[in-house]
């Protein structure tokens, strides 16, 4: 069934009937991923599921949005014409009512579609289809639901190759969706230097993002997803490290300046075998970078790898969360 809700739930950003002639601003500002539930092959496998009072406890918290990565390959079907299960689509529907209720900006991606990196040719029809129905189940949706084309492109998937398959992608969905955000990253997995060469169309409604981990050693110490992972205990905030987070962001805002659209970091985070006390700096600095140069984010994550939440305890990391939210009593009044 068509996605469909009602018109108390709808939040803008600019007038559906505006025009504007150069990009509006991305009205996501402060964000939080829930990774590692919709992106793993099923919901929960990856040890997290994406629960009503988390979606509650990030609005209570100040955040104005969320980025639900999503795994839609792995709910597709192989052979044309590759339909999406109509229970994941019901799930999916499930968090979005949740976080418009709540009145949070959703991000929806195609996250792990890892066969369209390794054999774009062969893949390239499927990832058409599953752009062309989720534009079409969502194209009542309000404002507040936005679209992200595809999760760090890599292997083979870059260069030419993806900003064409970009270009027809951002077509089929206008085709339904004139008006929506979407969001398109870089080449290289999202990597600044992607975004700094993406060549992509003007659209007064297309955001450009990159991801942030650097220096990786310390972002990455102790991630059980990679094979030998960097080893724990690699602090973070010498001078040198607190200069390359201040000139990297100005690179990013440079681009919105020649390209006249909105810049978003959409993934930045500390893995939580990190040092406290260098990640309390670490996030410090990335915010007050992109406040500096009006960027906004969307910090990795919620509840998994990267955690601000302790799903366990049920409550946030403190000093972590107000370290990423600036003044946090003045934001929660």
């Amino acid at each position: 069934m068509k996605f469909l809700l009602p018109i108390l739930l709808l939040i803008v950003a600019c007038s559906p009937d505006e025009a504007p002639a150069q990009a509006a601003d991305f009205p996501a500002k402060r964000c939080i991923n829930l990774a590692n539930a919709l992106n793993a092959p099923n919901e929960g496998e990856w040890g997290y599921r994406i629960e009503q009072s988390h979606i509650e406890a990030v609005a209570q918290a100040g955040f104005d949005s969320i980025r639900i990565p999503i795994a839609w390959s792995e709910h597709t079907a192989k052979t044309a014409p590759y339909t999406i299960k109509p229970a994941f689509f019901a799930r999916v529907d499930e968090v979005v009512n949740q976080a418009l209720v709540n009145g949070l900006i959703i991000v929806l991606d195609v996250h792990n579609f890892e066969e369209l990196d390794n054999d774009p040719v062969r893949q390239t029809p499927r990832m058409r289809a599953i752009w062309q129905q989720i534009a079409w189940h969502y194209a009542a949706a309000p404002d507040a639901v936005v679209f992200e084309l595809l999760n760090e492109p890599m292997g083979k998937m870059v260069g030419k190759r993806w900003e064409n398959l970009m270009r027809e992608l951002i077509v089929d969905i206008r085709k339904t969706n004139p008006k929506r955000w979407i969001i398109v990253g870089g080449d290289h997995w999202n990597s600044l230097d992607g975004m700094l060469k993406l060549d992509a169309p003007f659209d007064p409604r297309l955001v450009l993002t990159y991801h942030e981990y650097d220096p990786y050693p310390f972002s990455h110490q102790g991630a059980t997803w990679i094979e030998n992972p960097p080893p724990n205990g690699t602090a973070w905030g010498t001078k040198k490290e607190r200069l390359k987070v201040k000139s990297e962001t100005a690179k990013a805002a440079r681009v919105r300046a020649r390209t006249g659209m909105p810049v978003w970091l959409g993934e930045f985070g500390s893995h939580r075998s990190a040092p406290l006390a260098s990640r309390i700096k670490w996030t410090k600095a990335m915010r007050e970078a992109m406040e500096t140069n009006d960027i906004g984010w969307c910090v990795f994550d919620f509840g998994a790898e990267f955690a601000f939440w302790s799903t366990a305890k049920k409550q946030w990391n403190q000093p972590l969360l107000d370290a990423l939210m600036g003044n946090p009593m003045e934001l929660r009044r």
